[in-house]
């Protein structure tokens, strides 16, 4: 090969290489300056980790360079100059490979399950998103009865979606629910094994999410099926922010048990669910998860998914034991099972199942058809 077309061929690598530096130290940037009102630069942020990976190739490339002019520079009287492109795009690409490591290892679950403490009371609750089209309900609801979970909880529930699972197994095996089935994309479920005192879809910022106060043997707990919207316009980015906003004063004045599960349209790169956190819930995931936890877009094909939408938050009082993600079928999203434990409680309202006619059920469980009124929707994907 000649010379002057290695000389061509290096400055293409080196364009390229800084490039590649330029457009991950955009990424990076975007990540740490968190905007909350621009879609594009919110979508960034949760595949900002992906994003940083090509800076170790870069790095290990700009090393190979760097040692082999090194190498040539004893012999030649420009040697250091050419010591100069490599070195600066190595130092570069080392920034970017530090802050991709900032950000892996705390996303990544390295505890994994772990053993609940002596009496206390175990509750297993699984979160599905269902897809609004989904066209594999049915196979998808012999999945959940599966799971042996005492709750559920759903979101993208459609009055069609409802007739579907009323035909289903999980009718039967969850006598106790609370039903908020929408056209569009905010419609919920909470099915219950155990007795369900109250609940009802409430307004968190001018949408729909689901609540439910249920008895176990530990005493009432409160869980919300939360679907935040997606923040793919600028009108939406403004409801999905005061849908966090409300979400971190409910959490902040609930003493009880306290239960935040569903869709959050959020990974822990994003501000607002960051800030959620800090009330003093706990992701289930970081507490007791294994691996990435990914649970969306998910497909069939050899891209995992990327971004951990789905997520269980609980109150200080309970132990996250086990954290698992599921495929379900049909549905963009993987499901989570997660088994915590809940303190004893002496409290006089609590009573296990068995305490409880079979036949005794919340008002909305009584069939597909009660539901509460449609809510107005913003659309979201």
């Amino acid at each position: 090969m000649s010379r002057g077309v290695t000389r061509a061929l290096t400055r293409t690598a080196c364009g390229l290489g800084w490039l590649a530096a330029g457009g991950m130290t955009a990424s990076a940037l975007i990540r740490a300056l968190s905007s909350e009102t621009e879609p594009l630069l919110i979508g960034v942020q949760g595949i900002t980790v992906w994003l940083l990976l090509p800076a170790y190739p870069l790095l290990a490339g700009t090393g190979i360079v760097l040692v082999r002019r090194a190498r040539r520079a004893r012999r030649r009287s420009d040697g250091p100059a050419r010591l100069r492109w490599p070195l600066a795009l190595g130092t570069v690409a080392l920034a970017l490979v530090v802050v991709q490591a900032t950000l892996l290892i705390p996303a990544i679950g390295w505890n994994g399950p772990r053993t609940a403490p002596v009496g206390a009371t175990p509750l297993r609750i699984v979160s599905a998103n269902v897809l609004l089209d989904n066209t594999e309900l049915a196979t998808l609801a012999g999945e959940l009865v599966a799971t042996d979970a005492d709750v559920i909880v759903l979101e993208e529930v459609t009055p069609e979606h409802l007739a579907t699972l009323a035909a289903s197994p999980l009718w039967a095996a969850y006598p106790e629910r609370i039903l908020d089935a929408l056209p569009g994309y905010h419609g919920s479920a909470i099915f219950s094994r155990l007795p369900i005192e109250d609940g009802g879809p409430i307004d968190v910022a001018g949408s729909p999410m689901l609540e439910a106060r249920i008895h176990t043997p530990a005493g009432l707990v409160r869980i919300i099926d939360v679907h935040a919207v997606a923040p793919v316009t600028s009108e939406n980015t403004v409801l999905w922010r005061g849908q966090y906003a409300e979400l971190a004063r409910i959490a902040a004045s609930d003493t009880g048990t306290l239960i935040l599960a569903g869709d959050f349209n959020a990974t822990l790169d994003h501000a607002p669910l960051r800030r959620l956190v800090t009330t003093g819930l706990r992701d289930a995931f970081v507490e007791s998860g294994r691996g990435f936890g990914a649970t969306w877009p998910r497909w069939d094909g050899v891209v995992p998914p990327l971004m951990r939408l789905d997520h269980v938050l609980v109150s200080q009082q309970v132990t996250v034991v086990a954290v698992t993600d599921q495929t379900s079928a049909g549905s963009d999203h993987r499901r989570l099972v997660v088994d915590l434990a809940l303190p004893s409680s002496q409290s006089p309202s609590s009573q296990s199942p068995s305490s409880r006619s079979p036949s005794s059920q919340s008002p909305s469980s009584q069939s597909p058809s009660s539901q509460s009124p449609s809510s107005p929707e913003t659309p979201t994907p």
